[in-house]
């Protein structure tokens, strides 16, 4: 009976909430191509067929999540450029709240860059995307007086801080600086990326 109820009280609003929250799990276990929608559910605690009335297959699910991950990171980005002056030390804030948020959500970091997705079907994903990028390339645009120079910068200070966050998530930063490093230990690499001028 109480199965029963559960069921139905995801169809009234939970069962998308549910699923995501299952397949993040799954994703921090297992890896993002490592479990199945059956197992989705399962671990949701509905049945098989319960997540098709939200989601087509299983990468629909996993893009939903993707979108969610982005506009998170977004946020966060959005929020810490806010609290300083000066373009420079928006995006070196800006680059710090990217390396926290590859850390607290280390769920939302895997599943957004190695799902394995096929993106271009999932058009949502791309605009989530560049939502995200935007505000790093908005910055970049100010501190460059060419377009083409702002767009290559904004692209560079991405890969500094994508790169940073992904040796920094396999254990490659602890092994060669040492160990417990902290991501505001990154800081004055991210500093003297945003402090050299473009020739």
């Amino acid at each position: 009976m109480k199965q029963r109820q559960s069921v139905k009280s995801y169809h009234h609003g939970n069962l998308k909430a549910a699923l995501k929250k299952a397949a993040l799990k799954l994703v921090r276990q297992k890896g993002p191509r490592g479990f199945s929608l059956n197992e989705a559910s399962r671990l949701a605690g509905v049945t098989a067929g319960a997540p098709y009335r939200h989601f087509a297959d299983k990468d629909a699910l996993l893009a939903d999540i993707i979108c969610d991950g982005n506009a998170l990171l977004a946020a966060q980005v959005r929020e810490a450029v806010q609290k300083v002056a000066g373009v420079r030390e928006k995006m070196l804030e800006a680059g710090m709240a990217y390396l926290h948020f590859s850390v607290e959500h280390a769920d939302y970091f895997l599943l957004m860059f190695s799902s394995g997705l096929e993106k271009s079907a999932h058009p949502e994903v791309q605009r989530s995307a560049q939502d995200a990028f935007s505000i790093i390339l908005d910055l970049a645009l100010q501190s460059e007086p060419k377009i083409e120079a702002g767009q290559v910068r904004a692209v560079s200070a991405w890969a500094l801080v994508h790169g940073l966050a992904v040796l920094n998530a396999e254990g490659a930063l602890d092994e060669v600086i040492g160990n417990n490093l902290a991501i505001e230990d990154l800081r004055p690499v991210l500093w003297d990326f945003v402090t050299r001028q473009s020739e």
